[in-house]
């Protein structure tokens, strides 16, 4: 039977939060040097010993104007944070409900409760540390431990589209990239037909023309995907964040979420 995490960080987070104002003081005040800053897992050890986490995971968490956002590769935990006396506290805390196997569920219900102990925290430069009783995590700032990829001479793949608040998944089978180049041109892959032109770019906008694409008539899934990427090609400006290996596109409220390789 599958535990409720959000029932599990209540009872953690009171106790958390009844020690977490000290007598005689105006109480916590945010950690200097965190906020707006993503931090990746190194290594957590218990008793001086190796904690492996599951396979193919990682802990993230990402400190942003007060909150604290926590992934351990099932879930994410959204919460308040402050800092005082070198600990950590986290409050008004929520989880997402995605389902997960019974070993990622486990790994999300350790995270969460480590997070709610009121750990010690240190920042040294990249290098976050985290320690409660036995047990101390390792972080390292997202941008020293998974660079940025460069907008150009990488295969960027289209994996999901955004409409509005909603995000949806390429179906399987459909193959939309986009390649940019340091000559001002693009290629692209739209799911159903293939062609280029050129982009503009600047340090957060892309302007693409004189787009040209073969005439294949694709219907379903693939005329879909060609669908909404054009819609975002062809608008006036396109905005573009890159975060590691992921790009995103945003026109308005219609958008285009993409997986980089480094493989041109």
């Amino acid at each position: 039977m599958k535990r409720s995490l959000p029932v599990l960080l209540a009872a953690l987070l009171l106790a958390a939060c009844t020690a977490a104002s000290p007598s005689g003081s105006s109480g916590p005040s945010p950690a200097t040097g965190l906020d707006g800053r993503t931090f990746l897992s190194t290594g957590v050890t218990v008793a001086g010993a190796d904690r492996p986490l599951v396979d193919g995971t990682l802990i993230r968490l990402s400190f942003q104007a007060g909150q604290l956002s926590a992934n351990g590769g099932c879930n994410t935990m959204g919460a308040a944070y402050l800092v005082s006396g070198a600990k950590l506290f986290i409050s008004n805390a929520g989880t997402t409900e995605m389902g997960c196997d019974p070993d990622r569920f486990a790994q999300d219900d350790w995270l969460f409760g480590f997070l709610g102990s009121t750990p010690d925290i240190a920042l040294n430069g990249d290098e976050l540390v985290l320690t409660s009783g036995d047990t101390v995590m390792t972080l390292l700032d997202r941008e020293v431990a998974d660079p940025d990829f460069p907008l150009t001479e990488i295969t960027w793949g289209v994996v999901s589209v955004i409409s509005g608040d909603a995000v949806s998944s390429v179906p399987n089978g459909v193959v939309a990239t986009l390649t940019f180049h340091a000559d001002g041109t693009v290629q692209i892959q739209t799911g159903c037909n293939s062609g280029g032109g050129r982009v503009t770019i600047t340090a957060d906008t892309l302007t693409f023309s004189d787009l040209v694409t073969t005439e294949m008539a694709c219907g379903g899934a693939a005329g879909e995907m060609e669908t909404a990427m054009l819609r975002v090609l062809t608008a006036e400006v396109v905005g573009y964040r890159i975060e590691a290996s992921s790009l995103e596109l945003m026109a308005g409220q219609f958008g285009l979420g993409l997986q980089g390789a480094r493989d041109v």
